[in-house]
Order: C-alpha cells, then sequence, then structure tokens
C-alpha cells in the first residue's frame, strides 16, 4: 500500500523538532511537500530538509491532488481559517494544539469535519505515547482508588519577545501555548469535559497576552484540578495525580522522549503508589510526536476519528476561554487575524 503523503502548511521552527524529525521513521507516512507565503522561504526550507515540493502560498499545497494529509503549525489565530479550508480541499487535517483561538472557533471547524467525513486532530502528541497509555490503565482500572485531585505544571522561559508567543495577534498567551497542556490532562484525567473554575489568575500585558497563568477548577464528578503555567518562568514539567487509595506522580507527562539522531532518550519519571506498595515504571519506547503520526495515519486509514478529536478540542477551548474570563484577561484582540 502506497504511504499517505503529508504536506505542512508553515515554515514554523516546531516543524523540525516535532514533525520532520520524526515522520522520517514511520512507513505509512511520507512528507511530500511544504508551502509559506514567500516562495523562496518555501524552496530554501524544502531543500535544506529534502522535501520534494514547495510552494509559495498554502492555497498551492492545497491544491496538490497528491496530497492526502496536512500538518498546520501556524499561529493559533489562523488555525480555524486553515483547517477549514484544508478540510474542504479534501484534506484530513492534524492540527497544532490549540486547535483554534475560543471554543466557537473550534466549533466552526467542527462544522466543516462534519461535513467533510474526514479525519481531524489537534496536535496533543503526548496523549498517544505509551506513558499516556499506561497512566490511563492505571487510573480507569481503580488501582489507585477514585481520583480527587490532579496537579500539574508547564513552563518555559522565552526571551525573545517578538515570538508569536507573545503576539496578541497570533493567538498568544502562556495558557494558550502551553497552558493548554495541563487543562488537556487534567480534563482527560477526570474523564469529565464540565468543571467550575474556582479560582484564576494570569500575569498579563496591556495588549492581553498572558505571560503566566494559574488556575483551579472542579469538575462535575467532584475532581478537583489545578494546572500552572509560564513562559516567563521554567516549570518543571510534572503531574500529581491523587486518588483515594494511591497516587501517580510523572516527571515530563507531556514530552517523555525525544530523538537525539537516531537514538530515542527517555528522562521521564512515573512512580504509582497504591497502599503501602510504590513502584517505578517504564513503558514501550516510543516518541510522542511518532506516536501521534502513526495514530494519525492509522485514523485515516480506518476512518475512525482519532483520542484528540475536535470534540475533544472543543471541550479543552471551552475550558480555557473560561479560565481566561474568570483571570478577567480581554482576549478581543486574538482572533481572526491575518497575522502568520
Amino acid at each position: 500500500m502506497k504511504p499517505l503523503s503529508y504536506g505542512i502548511i508553515s515554515t514554523a521552527s516546531i516543524n523540525d523538532g516535532g514533525f520532520i524529525n520524526h515522520i522520517k521513521y514511520i512507513k505509512d507516512a511520507d512528507l511530500l511537500a511544504v508551502a509559506s507565503r514567500n516562495p523562496k522561504t518555501a524552496k530554501d526550507y524544502a531543500a535544506k530538509r529534502g522535501i520534494p515540493r514547495h510552494y509559495g502560498s498554502y492555497e498551492e499545497l492545497l491544491s496538490d491532488a497528491d496530497i492526502d494529509c496536512v500538518y498546520i503549525s501556524l499561529p493559533v489565530s489562523l488555525h480555524k481559517k486553515w483547517s477549514i479550508l484544508s478540510l474542504k480541499a479534501g484534506k484530513n487535517v492534524l492540527c497544532e494544539k490549540p486547535v483554534a483561538g475560543s471554543a466557537r472557533e473550534a466549533e466552526e471547524i467542527a462544522e466543516a469535519v462534519n461535513s467533510s467525513g474526514l479525519i481531524f486532530a489537534e496536535a496533543f502528541h503526548y496523549r498517544y505515547h505509551p506513558l499516556s497509555s499506561r497512566i490511563e490503565e492505571i487510573v480507569r482500572n481503580g488501582e489507585i482508588g477514585d481520583v480527587r485531585s490532579v496537579y500539574s505544571q508547564f513552563g518555559v522561559r522565552l526571551f525573545d519577545k517578538g515570538k508569536v508567543q507573545f503576539r496578541a495577534d497570533c493567538g498568544g498567551g502562556a495558557l494558550l501555548d502551553i497552558g493548554c497542556y495541563p487543562v488537556s490532562f487534567s480534563r482527560w484525567i477526570a474523564d469529565c469535559d464540565d468543571a467550575e473554575i474556582l479560582s484564576a489568575r494570569a500575569d498579563s500585558d496591556s495588549d492581553g497576552v498572558d505571560r503566566a497563568a494559574e488556575a483551579v477548577m472542579k469538575f462535575k464528578n467532584g475532581v478537583v484540578a489545578e494546572i500552572n503555567c509560564s513562559l516567563a518562568d521554567l516549570l518543571p514539567p510534572y503531574a500529581l495525580i491523587k486518588g483515594e487509595k494511591g497516587s501517580i506522580f510523572v516527571f515530563m507527562p507531556f514530552s517523555p522522549a525525544f530523538r537525539v539522531g537516531p537514538a530515542i532518550i527517555e528522562p521521564y519519571i512515573l512512580v504509582v503508589r497504591s497502599g503501602g506498595n510504590i513502584r517505578s515504571l517504564r513503558v514501550g519506547k516510543n516518541t510522542t510526536y511518532q506516536s501521534q503520526i502513526e495514530a494519525f495515519s492509522k485514523a485515516v486509514r480506518t476512518g475512525v476519528q482519532p483520542a484528540t478529536d475536535i470534540r475533544e478540542g472543543i471541550a479543552n477551548m471551552k475550558l480555557l476561554d473560561a479560565i481566561y474570563e474568570k483571570a478577567g484577561v480581554d482576549r478581543s484582540a486574538c482572533f481572526d487575524s491575518g497575522a502568520s
């Protein structure tokens, strides 16, 4: 069977570590093309990375009948537009997280997904890694009892204030850029979409871009979740799940493994306490990004929407919207922009 052909919309820096460096290890996926708004940028980018085809506009790539799937790594403010246009062009879509700038925008994408019958996934790559599968198995089989609380955090220190993460017109902000991970993790572990935001705080500039954010939420099933994120300070990524009979501690839940050349390095830690028993676990070796592309390609082959489908995307965006509202952040400048 001919491998599925992928095209990348954007020449963003995330492409290299998050997509290009992993797709070459997958039998059922080939990287065929890349598109930029600048023809020379696209040509140089493709030549440096050995990508066969390059296009000087996103529309040209979508017109390529040989492309089965597109990976969208544009700024958040452009996710809705190019997801919908890609689906209308007959392409299956893997879109970078967060899926859109708001739940309203995510719902518009959902309409296009439902009309097209194509596969759509939000690129929460961690959900496809064997580590996440093992955590879910432990939680769902009742080994730590009913989940009572979840704490998770993720913070990086970005010094370049010109990056899209700090631009309101690009849909920037700590909560959307990396806080979406702890929110996604909390929803997934709690196994519930509806939550009341008990408290929320954001350190924001006058343009509405948050440098850091934190929130406490209570899901309708009683699980309390606390999240913390920052683009200004390094917060070691970890999560602590507490149940009535035990707990799960996981260090680096969102990026448990990465590649150095062909080698896979696994710095994660998974410790489970159940009653008086404490043990450290390891899982099958893979990277989150490779696991994600493999799962997405399988979804395209089978026609079954993947774990991080548009329904999941909408649910996550509703919580992100609610956190921003509770924190009093005005994000009116963050939508429907022409930024790139």
